[in-house]
């Protein structure tokens, strides 16, 4: 990641700062990956509290903490924020636009890992790319991804995924990408999106972090696909099908996917 200052990192999260001001290069949320000098940020869920690992934070070489509680430390500096999730995406909002990085995002009921497995693997041949871990795919995963990036780094392959309502939309608006691809809709998660309407309008989320003069890849089959045209009539848009062409729309669907890589590194190209 890109070093930043304790001050920088408060004034980034709307934080304050207690303690020494120091660099800092890594930041993480597993007391399991902690190494000496770096950040942990103490991320509170449904079912968990990272504050309680604060102590066994410190005995691992810890120096520092973005923290939702007041922990009287004196052997290292913290910084206390309203919530430290948001803190995480601040950060990593803002490390993404510091680089000069092309970021693809990619949504989709299924596939969209294997997708962005494909895509990442094209673009490595071309520069230094960094791409979604596993399924990392959440509030969470997404902004650790972006965490990773440096001014070396040329692509950012970025899976988003959700549950319900909003998260995508959240996620989209921290990657701020060139070109996204919504590989397909379909019946999942409807416990959270109660309809395949809710599920569509999720995954439509994905148009609200597009740069302005960025590239929609959208699969012609899906469900609801009427409702996104007002917000994707200013952008250039790639559309594929299987159902509603021939068979032979298989080969172009491919092509367009090359041509959608080949558009990402010739921008890179272009601007330097």
């Amino acid at each position: 990641m890109i070093s930043l200052s304790l001050k920088k990192i408060a004034l980034i999260t709307n934080g304050k700062l207690h303690g020494t001001d120091f660099l800092i290069d890594q930041i993480v949320i597993d007391t399991k990956k902690i190494i000496p000098g770096c950040l942990f940020i103490a991320l509170i869920g449904k079912k968990f509290d990272a504050h309680i690992f604060i102590n066994d934070a410190i005995k691992k070489g810890c120096s520092a903490f973005i923290t939702q509680k007041n922990i009287n430390s004196h052997v290292v500096s913290y910084i206390i924020v309203k919530n430290t999730s948001i803190a995480l995406g601040q950060i990593s909002s803002w490390i993404r636009k510091k680089t000069n990085v092309k970021v693809l995002a990619i949504t989709g009921s299924c596939g969209k890992t294997s997708v962005k497995e494909m895509t990442a693997s094209i673009l490595r041949k071309n520069g230094n790319t960094i791409s979604t871990i596993d399924n990392s795919n959440n509030n969470i995963g997404v902004p650790m991804t972006l965490l990773q990036l440096t001014k070396k780094h040329k692509y950012a392959v970025i899976e988003l995924g959700a549950n319900k309502p909003g998260e995508i939309s959240y996620t989209s608006n921290i990657s701020q990408p060139e070109i996204i691809l919504i590989n397909n809709i379909h019946c999942a998660h409807l416990k959270g999106f109660k309809s395949l309407l809710g599920v569509s309008k999720a995954k439509s989320e994905i148009l609200t972090g597009l740069k302005p003069k960025g590239i929609v890849v959208i699969n012609l089959d899906s469900h609801h696909l009427s409702q996104w045209k007002k917000d994707i009539k200013k952008n250039k848009i790639l559309f594929f099908s299987i159902k509603k062409k021939n068979i032979a729309i298989f080969f172009v669907v491919i092509l367009k996917f090359m041509c959608m890589v080949h558009l990402l590194q010739c921008t890179h190209h272009v601007e330097k």
